[in-house]
């Protein structure tokens, strides 16, 4: 049997091995692969590495979504996607993230052709708009492909790829319950379509997937409850509490420090105030609804197929964080509150607290992104020169509301402030009154993106070498993209806690492209691709991106790969134009001059200056330049023994310019050299001490820190490099027929500056800033088949990596490897009938500890395991 590479398949969730058997069964023609422009038998070995994971088998082993997918893709370092992370203005998605670069150098296509950026974020495509219930396959190019598709796709392709036409009618009922408590999963999907497209010139078809995710609360799972472990170096608190922590000068405190607080939430951790424990009272995984669907039709047309398509999606995000921290509190000395007999107080002053508005209940948002994507496309030939153009109009369009939980801060200090609510105390009728009346319910924010284009690709052969025909293609695309994102002002203006500040932005560019390839088979061994694209943004200039691409095929069974590419990031319209708002950090902080190391300084406050959430300043530079990159890869596939195939390929990254913030922690690690990025509240305009929780009451003009400047930058280098593995088997025998897979990422090497100029640092298997780069990830999977038996098993393995070990003197942690194995059975003797029973993460793998400070979630890290437990599974299907 000849090696394929260009279609191994992850077979069930990537075993290579179904690939074969899938190619075996396929008539040769030819066909554009991810990665190409030019047109190639299928069954022609390719220079670039390619994993083709097929839609059905991810279905057979309940996978339902595209963002389910990628989780299981070893070059991927996320393996539950960014869908889970929870609070204000994260709007629900779920990023690629291809060799740990981030989901701004991954490139996501559907059909060979862009997706809508997120609405919120114009740097990264939302996996929950595309439609997973259409799709046959998807085309993942683990290599650089700016050359072919736009400079853009640095860390690698992802290549969506619909049915191409359907007949019939097919409707699944899908349904999982976690063994513990909340979690629930339910489904289901419809298509259905008609007309033969070689027979009778046309083929209509549609489908629609709806999938319900219901919530997890943290106090369901015992590794997500609390994030107060003090023995193993976590202690993730809120100097906001209740009761209410007070200041007057230099006095601080709370009144319920001797008799211990008021635990669970309020606690004893400090020496002079309590500490509220806010991961209690969060979703570590929130509620979804998600609705997609796509409609196509093509007609023949000659020698010309003219297909229209229509996708269109909603997301729906509900999340629900910690009750309103509401800071800078005045309490007079006339209210009936007043801690008069508080140690130390002037009497005759006012007091000012922070307090955590428990009776209002969790703070809850929503997002709701629609995005919409419209098609028209022709492609055929005439004589022996095939043509592809393209029609292409895409959006995304979201809002951000809040739903419960979040206060008019204004109305709250008026009432303190008039003595009817008491921050010390419980809330009576006419407190809870007045609280419920202050509640917001509203959007605060509109954001849309949107992605309009024209394509046209020509090719064919140009003569002959000794391996074969030439092959050459050009093409060229005109796009233009338009970015917007709007607030409430008055919502915003009034809820400190959403971490917003009001804004007004957007923008728009215009890319003309001209792309050229050319396939020069030197020898039937050798095999050379060149390619070459030129860019014109209309505002970064002109970029020519090569790649050069040699296969060779020494002897028969082996094809030993490389190539070598440029590429050129322009800087995302919303990291360019996003808005700045001022929000909270990740983690607590000593502010390095009024508590530095921890210990009140003159003119400090431990409950304002120690251990505390800072204040940021984020958002979109229009400084920003363009990243550029460099990706060489080397590698080679053989086939040992029949039926046995196995792949090993290097591939290595360098980036300069790379376009993010100053981590946080780089901030508060090294305040010497970020100085000037620190901004105190006597020093700021009065409409921005508005915006700051700090330059409050008493503190308006005092040095306390109000926030710290973490702008967008182009903060310097990234290398990386490594190895993608892969084996694949199948066989048949008297007992059924057998496939076994494994793929496989080893990270040698994951370095970046912190800055322009740093020494660079090791992110490769240790949590540094606000993540690890696993060194090791792989899946292994194997299926069977027997009549109308089969089974699927997968295992998917995470390594274990150094903590953020955030409190050192305490505890030092190293998160252990995770491993989640899943297992499905199935039975289609029934006359249309498929049933699928299953269950997922069979050994009740538990989430490794981690003390993890970045996310809302505390114990675990979300990004990188699966909080839901043992899971049952089933699917039910009927196609006709």
């Amino acid at each position: 049997m000849k090696f394929k590479q260009t279609h191994i398949s992850v077979g069930v969730m990537l075993a290579l091995a179904s690939g074969f058997a899938l190619a075996q069964q396929q008539s040769l023609e030819k066909v554009v692969v991810t990665g190409s422009s030019i047109k190639r038998l299928v069954d022609t070995d390719s220079a670039l590495p390619i994993s083709v994971i097929s839609a059905e088998e991810l279905r057979a082993t309940g996978v339902n979504t595209a963002e389910g997918a990628l989780a299981k893709i070893a070059a991927s370092q996320s393996m539950t996607g960014s869908s889970q992370t929870i609070g204000s203005g994260t709007g629900g998605a779920a990023y690629a993230n291809l060799r740990g670069l981030g989901a701004n150098k991954t490139l996501v296509l559907l059909n060979g052709r862009r997706v809508a950026s997120f609405a919120f974020s114009s740097a990264g495509v939302d996996l929950n708009s595309i439609p997973f219930a259409a799709l046959d396959r998807v085309e993942v190019l683990r290599d650089g492909a700016s050359a072919i598709y736009g400079t853009d796709a640095i860390g690698g392709v992802i290549n969506f790829i619909t049915r191409k036409d359907y007949q019939g009618a097919d409707v699944a009922l899908s349904y999982a319950k976690p063994q513990d408590e909340g979690g629930v999963k339910k489904g289901w999907t419809l298509s259905g379509g008609f007309g033969d497209l070689e027979r009778q010139g046309f083929n209509l078809w549609a489908s629609i997937d709806r999938q319900d995710n219901e919530r997890i609360r943290a106090i369901w799972r015992d590794f997500a409850a609390t994030g107060v472990i003090p023995d193993r170096g976590l202690i993730k608190t809120s100097g906001t509490t209740f009761p209410a922590n007070l200041s007057q000068g230099s006095i601080s405190g709370n009144p319920t420090l001797a008799a211990g607080c008021k635990p669970p939430f309020s606690l004893p951790l400090s020496a002079t105030a309590c500490r509220f424990d806010y991961t209690a009272f969060i979703d570590i995984v929130p509620d979804t609804l998600l609705t997609t669907g796509l409609v196509k039709g093509t007609a023949k047309l000659g020698n010309t197929y003219v297909s229209l398509e229509h996708m269109a999606s909603k997301n729906e995000n509900t999340a629900r964080v910690a009750p309103d921290p509401v800071t800078g509190l005045q309490v007079p000395i006339t209210s009936p509150f007043y801690p008069n007999t508080f140690p130390g107080l002037d009497l005759t002053k006012p007091v000012t607290v922070g307090w955590r508005m428990i009776p209002a209940g969790a703070r809850t948002s929503k997002s709701m992104v629609d995005a919409q994507r419209t098609a028209l496309t022709a492609e055929g030939n005439f004589g022996d020169w095939d043509y592809r153009a393209g029609l292409l109009q895409a959006t995304s369009k979201g809002r951000q509301a809040i739903t419960d939980g979040y206060v008019n801060k204004s109305i709250i200090a008026k009432g303190v402030t008039d003595g009817k609510l008491n921050p010390f105390g419980e809330a009576d009728a006419a407190a809870l009154e007045l609280i419920n009346s202050a509640k917001i319910n509203s959007d605060y924010s509109h954001a849309k993106g949107k992605t309009t284009s024209l394509d046209f690709n020509v090719s064919g052969s140009v003569g002959r070498l000794a391996g074969g025909p030439i092959g050459v293609s050009v093409g060229t695309e005109y796009r233009r993209e338009t970015y917007s994102n709007d607030t409430v002002d008055e919502i915003v203006n009034n809820v400190p806690s959403l971490g917003a500040s009001a804004y007004h932005v957007g923008g728009s560019r215009k890319v003309t492209a001209l792309s050229a390839e050319v396939l020069l088979p030197l020898h039937k061994a050798v095999e050379v691709s060149l390619a070459g694209r030129f860019d014109k943004y209309s505002d970064f200039g002109s970029t020519f991106n090569p790649k050069v691409a040699v296969r060779v095929t020494p002897v028969h069974g082996v094809n030993i790969r490389t190539s070598y590419n440029t590429g050129f990031r322009a800087p995302s319209l919303d990291e360019i134009y996003g808005p700045q708002s001022i929000t909270y950090t990740g983690d607590p902080y000593n502010d390095p001059l009024l508590c530095p190391g921890g210990t009140v300084a003159p003119g400090g406050v431990a409950s304002r200056d120690c251990d505390q959430q800072a204040q940021l300043l984020t958002g979109g530079n229009l400084a920003l330049k363009p990243e550029k990159s460099k990706t060489f890869s080397l590698g080679v596939a053989f086939e040992p023994v029949k039926d046995l195939t196995a792949s090993i390929d290097y591939w290595n990254i360098r980036i300069t310019d790379s376009i993010s913030s100053v981590a946080e922690q780089a901030l508060f690690d090294n305040p010497a050299k970020y100085g000037n990025r620190y901004f105190r509240c006597k020093d700021l305009p009065a409409a921005t001490q508005a915006l700051v929780d700090r330059c409050q009451g008493e503190w308006v003009d005092s040095n306390a820190l109000g926030y710290v400047k973490s702008l967008n930058d182009n903060l310097g280098g990234v290398k990386t490099d490594g190895f993608d593995l892969a084996l694949g088997y199948g066989f048949k025998s008297t007992a059924g027929q057998f496939q076994v897979g494994m793929e496989s990422t080893y990270v040698r090497s994951y370095q970046y500056q912190r800055d322009k100029g740093d020494p660079y640092i090791q992110n490769a298997g240790k949590y540094v800033d606000s993540s690890p780069v696993l060194r090791w990830k792989h899946a292994v999977t194997g299926s069977w088949k027997q009549g109308d038996f089969g089974a699927n098993l997968g295992i998917r393995y995470n390594a274990g990596y150094d903590d953020q070990n955030a409190v050192e003197a305490m505890y030092v942690n190293r998160v252990k490897a995770y491993t989640l194995t899943d297992l499905a059975l199935s039975y289609s003797g029934l006359k249309y009938i498929k049933l699928t029973l299953g269950v997922n993460n069979l050994f009740d793998a538990k989430p490794p500890f981690s003390n993890q400070g970045t996310t809302f979630q505390q114990g675990y890290d979300p990004r990188l395991s699966d909080p839901y437990g043992r899971t049952w599974t089933m699917r039910l299907s009927a196609k006709y």
